[in-house]
């Protein structure tokens, strides 16, 4: 394959700012300590019943050998593309540019859902406030105030970012382990039992059970942001991987016991009537154990909120800026500025893509909480087939180029593993679960996601028509820098 042209090979962004302890930051802001908890413990249960612990667990195990293929490929050959660079590399440009247009819609899509539920949270401020606003009003108010301080982050540059992700994670962090001593602290006796670990909870069968592992692995989604961060972070083959594996497994951990804290706090119907109000069941539990204190808890969730919304941009971002650079998508959001190196055109339209896209939702679907919803299934689609691609690539990439290397159980069975779990996630949660659904806000996430999917796949079809040059040089997002 020929080389990238040299104005492109020029255009690259800030090696080196980005160490060890930073790419840590950035997977877990993406997925955030507190706003897994705050923004889908109560739906999650709503769906399965009083066993969110076990949804957290499961969802860590069906991420996890999808987590191990991304590490073992980031390890022999750290690319921001992640399943982008691999499958190029490996399989087919086609199949390459297709997962880059997965992956850049996936962090998309996370970004998306972010200033929705900062925006819910903000009512529930501007209630403790006695002010009262017309809710579409508070939701575009809400929207707006989340995405001015993003903007000012992110277009100082990574290391920046990183840093007021680090703060903002510690900050939410601590509140949520002080809420949970609090409510086994103060519990009446015999309220702290292990019936949210036992499956028999489960109060709405099979079909519950998948509909929450839908937000259950929602919570994980975006661990894979550090892979984008490849061009930027220090040795990237040896931090990466362990960044990955840490998030994974700590994080799940750490769900699991605040939610087993938060689902014995409070009777399941009354977490129902929450749920249904559209309120984030979070904030009245904290209320109650804390009374007026419950500001702590929305105040943290602006900050777990705008955590995860800096990462989802800084991701975002890089994919849509690495793209534009191979010319696969407009040449002005490869556009760089400052020592720092800033994607800046990339990162302004990222914002404004989401801010209008958050518009739309609202006005058509008429609630805060329906459109965070109807993004986050959507999310989920697109993460899950990100996720299969990367397993294929496991495979494939170890098979062809590292075929003395290849190990079974590792490379075979662990990927295999993935792909299955994966599929069966789509199929029981998607075509099964939201598809049979009597709402129609449900089945029009799985028109929605086959018709943009379709949309993408036409893309590559035309570039591979009309632009094969494009796909004849290597792989627009390979990073491997030297240990």
């Amino acid at each position: 394959m020929s080389s990238p042209s040299a104005s492109a090979a020029q255009q690259r962004l800030k090696v080196n700012s980005i160490g060890p302890w930073g790419l840590a930051a950035l997977a877990i802001g993406i997925t955030s300590p507190a706003m897994g908890l705050y923004a889908l413990w109560g739906p999650m249960q709503l769906a399965a019943g009083p066993i969110t612990p076990l949804i957290f667990l499961a969802s860590m195990l069906l991420t996890l050998p999808t987590a191990i293929s991304y590490a073992l490929l980031n390890y022999r050959s750290a690319a921001a593309g992640a399943a982008s660079t691999w499958l190029w590399q490996c399989l087919h440009p086609t199949a390459g540019l297709l997962a880059g247009y997965l992956m850049t819609t996936y962090f998309l899509m996370a970004a998306v859902a972010q200033p929705l539920m900062f925006a819910l949270f903000f009512r529930d401020f501007l209630q403790w406030l006695h002010v009262s606003l017309p809710d579409s009003a508070t939701m575009m108010l809400g929207i707006v105030l989340s995405t001015i301080p993003i903007a000012w982050t992110c277009l100082r540059g990574a290391e920046s970012s990183i840093k007021a992700t680090v703060r903002l994670m510690l900050i939410e962090t601590l509140v949520v382990v002080c809420l949970s001593v609090t409510i086994v602290a103060t519990g009446a006796p015999g309220t702290a039992t292990l019936a949210p670990l036992d499956p028999h909870n489960a109060t709405h069968g099979l079909s519950g059970f998948w509909a929450a592992m839908i937000l259950g692995i929602l919570a994980f989604c975006g661990f894979d942001v550090v892979s984008t961060a490849a061009e930027e972070a220090h040795a990237p083959r040896e931090h990466v991987p362990k960044a990955i594996l840490f998030t994974i497994i700590g994080i799940a951990i750490f769900w699991a016991i605040n939610a087993w804290a938060f689902t014995i706090s409070t009777p399941p119907k009354q977490v129902e009537i929450y749920t249904g109000q559209g309120l984030t069941a979070v904030t009245p539990i904290a209320e109650h154990y804390w009374g007026w204190g419950s500001l702590i808890v929305i105040l943290t969730a602006f900050t777990g909120l705008t955590a995860v919304y800096i990462s989802s941009v800084q991701g975002t971002s890089r994919i849509v800026f690495v793209l534009s650079r191979h010319g696969l998508l407009p040449a002005k959001l490869a556009h760089l500025v400052g020592e720092k190196r800033v994607p800046r055109n990339a990162v302004l339209g990222v914002l404004l893509a989401v801010v209008a896209l958050d518009a739309v939702t609202v006005a058509l679907l008429k609630s805060g909480l329906e459109s965070f919803t109807w993004w986050a299934n959507a999310l989920v689609f697109f993460a899950t087939l990100t996720f299969l691609a990367v397993n294929v690539a496991n495979f494939l990439y170890f098979f062809r180029f590292l075929r003395r290397d290849f190990n079974i159980p590792l490379n075979f069975f662990v990927p295999l593993l993935g792909v299955v779990l994966n599929a069966y996630l789509i199929y029981a949660a998607f075509f099964s679960v939201l598809w049979s659904s009597e709402l129609l806000a449900d089945r029009s996430v799985v028109w929605g996601c086959l018709v943009l999917f379709g949309v993408q796949a036409g893309a590559v079809l035309w570039v591979s028509l009309r632009r094969p040059e494009l796909l004849a040089r290597e792989a627009p997002m390979t990073v491997d820098h030297k240990q």
